[in-house]
C-alpha cells in the first residue's frame, strides 16, 4: 500500500518525473539532519521536481536536483532566518512567501517573512495542510 495519493501516479507518470537515483534523496536527509514522515520520503524517492501546478503560487521544488532545492533553501533558511533543523522550506519565495515542512509533525506551513516566520519559530503560526500527505492531495488536485 502506498503513502502517496492515489492519482499521483497518473498526475507524475511523465518519465522526467521518475526518480533514478533514490540513494542521492536519503544522502541529502542525512545532511540535513532530517527524518521526515515516510509519505514524504516515498514523495521524493519515488519523483523529481521541480513541480509546478497552475491552482497553486508555489513552484515545489526537488530535494537536491537543479541549483534551487529543498536542501539549498532550507540551508539558507537555517542560515539568515534561524529556522530549526526540524523545518523544511520546499518551495521558492513567492511574494515574500515558502512552503515550509515541519519534519516532527509532518504539517505543511505557508510562511512569510513579515511576521510569519516568527508565528512559526514561536510555534504560534497555524498549519495549513495537517500532513504532507493532505498537501500533497491539495496540490496536484489529487
Amino acid at each position: 500500500m502506498s503513502n502517496l495519493p492515489e492519482k499521483l501516479d497518473e498526475i507524475l507518470g511523465e518519465k522526467m518525473y521518475k526518480r533514478e537515483d533514490r540513494k542521492l534523496v536519503q544522502d541529502a536527509f542525512t545532511r540535513l539532519g532530517v527524518n521526515p514522515s515516510s509519505t514524504f520520503i516515498d514523495f521524493y524517492t519515488q519523483y523529481e521536481g521541480p513541480f509546478w501546478e497552475e491552482n497553486q503560487p508555489f513552484e515545489l521544488l526537488d530535494v537536491i536536483d537543479e541549483e534551487n532545492n529543498v536542501e539549498t533553501y532550507t540551508n539558507i533558511s537555517r542560515q539568515e532566518h534561524d529556522f530549526p533543523n526540524k523545518y523544511l522550506v520546499l518551495s521558492e519565495m513567492t511574494a515574500n512567501a515558502v512552503l515550509v515542512l515541519d519534519t516532527d509533525t509532518d504539517k505543511v506551513y505557508k510562511v512569510n517573512f513579515e511576521g510569519g516566520d516568527e508565528k512559526l519559530l514561536k510555534g504560534e503560526l497555524r498549519e495549513s495542510w495537517s500532513s504532507f500527505f493532505e498537501f500533497l492531495k491539495a496540490y496536484f488536485n489529487c
